[in-house]
């Protein structure tokens, strides 16, 4: 059986996590604090819809080995892995191999100015606590990514330009996270 890599991922996988509740935490306190606060089985979906949508993200993780590139040798092998159902062993060499997959679809800016859209359409036009959750998840794991690797991880960045077939510079680079960023938390505030 394959060993992950927990000295690699532990610290990521962490810090995911607390991000993931600290934002809910966060908005629950939000709402709280304002009066708009209704426990109920709405909040379960909503937090539901939340997990889902963070764990949605590691989806194009499958598209870049399945979809993308399934003739190179990881695409090969996790075809092999999942053919045989060793789904565990598949899944451990996915989160091993991460660093071979570069052109991600979900961890690149077209993407996340889709899912800007689709959030800002999500919070005027949807009632439903699962999918404005759900949106909150994906934005939750994505922002937090992009800030993650602006500041710690600086190779992985610059991936997320790989859509983009200009030069673009790095005061570019910084205000496209510094908007993104505002942008998200005016979003959160009202999912």
């Amino acid at each position: 059986m394959l060993k992950l890599d927990l000295a690699m991922m532990k610290d990521k996988v962490v810090l995911h996590e607390y991000v993931l509740f600290g934002v809910f935490a966060f908005l629950i306190l939000f709402k709280v604090l304002t009066g708009n606060f209704i426990f109920g089985i709405d909040l379960l979906w909503w937090l539901l819809g939340g997990i889902i949508g963070f764990l949605f993200v590691f989806c194009d993780r499958f598209v870049y080995s399945f979809l993308m590139r399934p003739d190179e040798a990881l695409g090969t092998r996790l075809k092999d892995l999942f053919g045989r159902n060793k789904f565990v062993e598949g899944i451990i060499t996915l989160l091993n191999e991460r660093h071979e997959q570069k052109e991600l679809v979900m961890r690149g800016v077209l993407f996340l100015l889709v899912w800007m859209i689709m959030a800002l359409l999500t919070v005027t036009s949807v009632s439903s606590s699962f999918a404005r959750g759900f949106m909150l998840g994906i934005g939750v794991h994505l922002v937090f990514d992009l800030i993650y690797d602006y500041f710690w991880n600086h190779g992985r960045f610059d991936l997320w330009f790989w859509q983009i077939k200009r030069e673009v510079s790095q005061e570019e680079k910084r205000w496209f996270v510094i908007l993104v960023s505002v942008m998200f938390g005016l979003l959160a505030l009202n999912f």
